[in-house]
């Protein structure tokens, strides 16, 4: 996920380049889908953290078919982010200036927003402590720092330790545009990537870098040379869409729901979520570049905002089961379905913008040290 807000303006496909180095030549247009796009991201990322408040037990195929299409939203938002890379910094590039950007307004709010759970994770948190129960980790020190790397202290900041390496590897990629070399790696981390799963509580960072890796580099790909790929997905949408949902079938029939998550050295099944979650990457791209000169208000908006809502929004998913022992928020268990899960979802956004809202009037620009946005 990045965390810059580029400013509107031409949108794309009014004058497009003729080949891909002259794509890569120029600086490029803001480009609404995309913008679009961050804010359809978003609410996926909440929804994987709330079909438990809502009730809903996935056991039946239809609930698995559903609950494999909707969950893994992290490979749009992964996608969306090396997109931008290309398309925001390729230009403009100075890798001291972007990692100090990224310390500040993305690992320095991970850090304050982790302290507290941290501390309560030491003192009073659950029993047995998940530090010991997962890392038989005792001694203060070693426990918080455990929190800081793995991310554990909150759903969905698992993400952060894993992100900051994928921005120190910016030189790297960069290399990479300049050869023409991006998807000669991309396809081959790829084929890896569906062989080592996701890891096992998203604790090993490491093991989430080589999983999301290729998605990036696919979209720091897709921006380099737009002028091929948005004519392509174009064509194909529809096919890329069965094929993706025929992938979400199968997995329910065979494989089961949710992502398999695994140590990265244990041969299992083959992951068909990621593969799925980029055809519906480039499905949904399609789609919303064919509105590209609407501005869609709502999603601008969510857009904007998503960094924050990001941050906030496990302070609302995660504390009410770990401290109540119990997901069940509503009173719903085993009476949810995918649209209760949407309902649950959309009210934790609701309320994680208005949260930010708030913390950004109360700390104008610093609230980026805080929140990211």
């Amino acid at each position: 996920m990045d965390d810059h807000n580029p400013q509107p303006i031409t949108p794309q496909g009014t004058q497009p380049s003729t080949t891909s180095q002259a794509a890569q030549a120029k600086p490029k247009a803001f480009l609404n889908s995309i913008n679009h796009f961050r804010g359809i991201a978003i609410i996926f990322i909440v929804m994987a953290h709330c079909y438990r408040p809502a009730g809903w037990e996935v056991e039946t195929f239809a609930d698995k078919a559903w609950f494999n299409l909707m969950m893994n939203g992290t490979v749009f938002f992964v996608f969306i982010s090396g997109f931008l890379f290309h398309h925001v910094f390729y230009h403009r590039w100075d890798y001291k200036k972007y990692m100090k950007s990224k310390t500040k307004f993305v690992f320095l709010p991970y850090l304050l927003l982790s302290l507290p759970w941290i501390v309560w994770h030491l003192t009073v948190g659950t029993d047995p402590m998940m530090h010991k129960e997962m890392a038989d980790i005792s001694g203060p020190a070693a426990a918080a720092s455990w929190y800081v790397i793995t991310g554990r202290t909150l759903t969905a900041y698992w993400y952060i330790p894993m992100g900051m390496m994928l921005f120190a590897l910016s030189p790297w990629v960069m290399d990479l545009i300049k050869k023409q070399q991006v998807l000669y790696y991309a396809i081959p981390l790829l084929v890896i990537a569906i062989m080592v799963h996701r890891p096992i509580s998203n604790l090993n960072a490491i093991q989430s870098l080589v999983y999301f890796l290729p998605v990036y580099l696919l979209g720091v790909w897709g921006s380099a040379h737009r002028d091929k790929l948005f004519p392509f997905i174009d064509k194909y949408w529809l096919a890329m869409l069965i094929t993706g949902i025929a992938l979400a079938l199968i997995q329910a029939q065979y494989f089961g729901a949710g992502t398999l998550n695994k140590a990265p050295f244990e041969m299992t099944v083959p992951d068909l979520m990621l593969p799925q979650k980029i055809l519906l990457t480039l499905v949904i791209l399609a789609i919303l570049n064919k509105f590209e000169h609407v501005s869609i208000a709502p999603l601008q908006k969510l857009a904007e905002v998503s960094f924050a809502i990001y941050f906030i929004h496990p302070w609302i998913t995660t504390p009410w089961w770990m401290l109540y022992d119990s997901p069940d928020l509503l009173g719903l268990a085993g009476k949810g379905n995918q649209f209760t899960t949407l309902l649950v979802t959309l009210g934790v956004i609701a309320i994680s913008y208005v949260i930010a809202i708030i913390i950004k009037k109360l700390l104008s620009k610093r609230s980026r040290y805080l929140i990211g946005w």
